[in-house]
């Protein structure tokens, strides 16, 4: 639970006491105007008793409850705003000019506009204390309750035009889901900006960390090929003596060194290439590397693709050249 430190205990003392004192000064204009009319004391204090007094009842309690964590119900918000309007009615009705009139119903105003203040600061304490709004959870709860109802009578109910009344209904009330909830509205943000984050730690890896060491192209003997089966001879005709081979072909095919395949871990950059260019048939471009790179994942600077055309080519002599033009 989060404690309020000195300052904000400080300044939430000083902003209370303007509203305390702007609602004393509301039902002390009422009670003199009252006064002024009708000359009896204990008429302008009944006045101000049925006005400011009711609001200023409805206040403690909406205050009280919600500094144990609960809601406030209806009724206490209908008298948080009825007692003013009353007070601003007995005004108008006992005014003599039009002036008056206008006067009389503004000043009892003070006392719902403190009132209303100091139930909203309360509130917002104890949702910093709690991490808990009770009334947005009040009205999701209702909300709630409203769409589970018209959904339920929009799939079931037997008339039509009352099913697509219940849906339209249902549609509405799940825009106003979740309306004026602080802590829904910040869990919100939070997913938002983590997500913002994470796009802008990925651009910022592509755009300015250098290119990834290539990894060691393992190397891999060729499989012997198995010896041919020979056939008979045909008897078409007299056998022809068979040309001895050349001694210096012979000795070139001795001589040459057994080439290996190189075989690439599959993701690597180095085998997107090589499949790239056994697809083509040809040297595959630059551009053509980086979409497949791009495709696969990969790292897709033109640099990267050109060094990695280089070191395939060169463990791969037997791949296809360029295209022709």
């Amino acid at each position: 639970m989060k404690k309020l430190t000195k300052g904000q205990k400080t300044v939430l003392v000083l902003a209370t006491l303007p509203m305390i004192t702007v609602g004393g000064f509301g039902g002390w204009g009422t009670y003199t105007n009252i006064v002024s009319e009708f000359g009896r004391a204990a008429t302008a204090a009944g006045a101000v008793a049925a006005g400011e007094g009711v609001t200023l009842i409805a206040a403690l309690v909406m205050l009280v409850l919600t500094m144990l964590g609960q809601s406030s119900p209806p009724v206490v918000r209908v008298f948080l705003w009825l007692g003013p309007l009353a007070a601003s009615a007995m005004g108008v009705a006992v005014a003599d000019t039009l002036t008056e009139r206008i006067l009389y119903a503004l000043t009892p105003l003070g006392m719902c506009g403190a009132a209303e203040g100091v139930g909203l600061l309360a509130r917002r304490v104890v949702v910093y204390s709690t991490d808990v709004d009770v009334e947005a959870q009040r009205r999701n709860a209702a909300v709630l309750q409203r769409i589970a109802f018209h959904r339920a009578r929009a799939e079931r109910h037997p008339w039509k035009w009352v099913r697509k009344v219940s849906a339209l209904v249902a549609w509405r009330l799940m825009g106003q889901l979740g309306r004026s909830d602080a802590t829904l509205g910040s869990a919100l943000t939070d997913v938002q900006n983590i997500r913002i984050v994470e796009g802008a730690n990925t651009a910022l890896a592509a755009m300015f960390s250098s290119a990834p060491e290539l990894p060691a192209a393992t190397p891999r003997s060729a499989t012997p090929a198995a010896p041919a089966t020979p056939r008979p001879p045909r008897n078409t005709g007299p056998a022809k003596p068979a040309t001895p081979p050349d001694a210096d072909a012979t000795t070139a095919q001795e001589a040459a060194p057994e080439q290996t395949v190189l075989c690439y871990e599959p993701g690597t950059p180095q085998y997107v290439v090589r499949e790239l260019w056994l697809r083509q048939n040809h040297r595959p471009t630059e551009s053509a590397i980086v979409d497949a790179l791009t495709a696969a994942g990969l790292a897709n600077s033109r640099a990267q693709a050109g060094k990695i055309r280089r070191q395939v080519e060169a463990e791969n002599p037997a791949l296809p050249g360029p295209r022709a033009a």
